[in-house]
């Protein structure tokens, strides 16, 4: 038994779920989040000076950041996870009441998997009707078959993913890729595949997120108290982060789920248009850490590369 922002938890949640949020976030959004069953604990990051919900529940932590940004405010809520596995979504992402007996039933499965991909719909902002639709039952998880991520073994076994009735093994990205020269003048190409970089919507054993968080916190330490941290762009640096530090080659780290959806997207609304973001200013700092693997080059020059190439485009446009 211990004591956690305020109140007192008899065990550790299974499910931590972490939520960076801004502010006139959809009352509709928080009903449905809190429709969630079983051993959870939602932990909603807000920007600093947003006041918090008044909303009930004692499975609801609300925290206020101390700077805005969706790195800062990611972290802070992952820092104070206490769940056996973890999630972060988006404030205008809706996730299955059954989200908590998805993980406990799949990591039962697989206990050796690092991850769970959640299979996911995308809809226009404002499609109330779609978001609340039923969500399909995956009680039949455990007896899922496998499809295999190799063309031979596919067809040994006559499974297809795409026909919604087995798991989709996911292999650990391949890191240990040479560099590639070529990226300095194209798109890299190693990023194709069925392997995963990103972070966010999946669920993650919080035993290997926590170390991780750590070595991200010292890589952003500059001398001192002086720290570097970006405002944007968390989700790849921690996919590939987590992967690099407990690297197996040829790891299979997880499945996707198959349809019907685990988790809808509803676009944002019309004020909060997405923007160019220069993902390089976050990831830089894989380099800081894994210098040896040739994957995270690629993926750094490429980046630079393509950064300078938008902003001649832009220069050109306004000249």
């Amino acid at each position: 038994m211990f004591s956690y922002f305020g109140y007192t938890l008899m065990s550790q949640p299974i499910l931590s779920i972490v939520v960076p949020t801004r502010e006139g976030f959809a009352e509709h959004w928080l009903n449905e989040l809190v429709k969630i069953k079983g051993d959870v604990e939602f932990i909603l990051v807000h920007p600093p000076g947003m006041k918090k919900h008044p909303k009930v529940d004692e499975r609801l932590q609300q925290i206020n950041s101390s700077f805005r940004g969706e790195i800062i405010q990611r972290m802070t809520g992952m820092l104070n996870a206490s769940g056996k596995y973890l999630l972060t979504v988006n404030c205008d992402e809706y996730l299955t009441p059954d989200i908590v007996q998805i993980a406990t039933d799949y990591f039962a499965a697989f206990p050796d998997s690092w991850v769970v991909r959640l299979s996911r719909n995308n809809f226009k902002f404002g499609d109330k009707s779609s978001l609340d639709k039923p969500w399909a039952d995956f009680s039949q998880l455990k007896s899922m078959p496998i499809c295999p991520m190799s063309e031979d073994k596919k067809q040994e076994t006559n499974l297809s993913y795409n026909a919604g009735n087995c798991l989709l093994e996911i292999p650990i990205a391949p890191l240990d890729t040479k560099f590639d020269f070529g990226c300095f003048f194209r798109t890299r190409k190693d990023h194709h595949g069925i392997h995963t970089e990103n972070f966010d919507k999946k669920i993650w054993k919080n035993e290997l997120l926590q170390p991780t968080l750590q070595d991200i916190l010292e890589t952003m330490k500059i001398f001192g108290p002086v720290k570097y941290v970006p405002f944007w762009c968390l989700d790849r640096l921690l996919g590939l982060f987590i992967q690099a530090k407990f690297f197996k080659k040829g790891k299979i780290i997880g499945h996707l789920l198959p349809q019907p959806e685990q988790i809808r997207i509803e676009e944002n609304p019309p004020e909060y248009k997405k923007s160019r973001r220069f993902y390089v200013f976050a990831e830089i700092l894989l380099l800081r850490k894994f210098q040896n693997y040739g994957y995270l080059w690629n993926l750094i020059v490429d980046q630079i590369r393509g950064s300078l190439v938008r902003g001649f485009n832009f220069a050109f446009r306004r000249s």
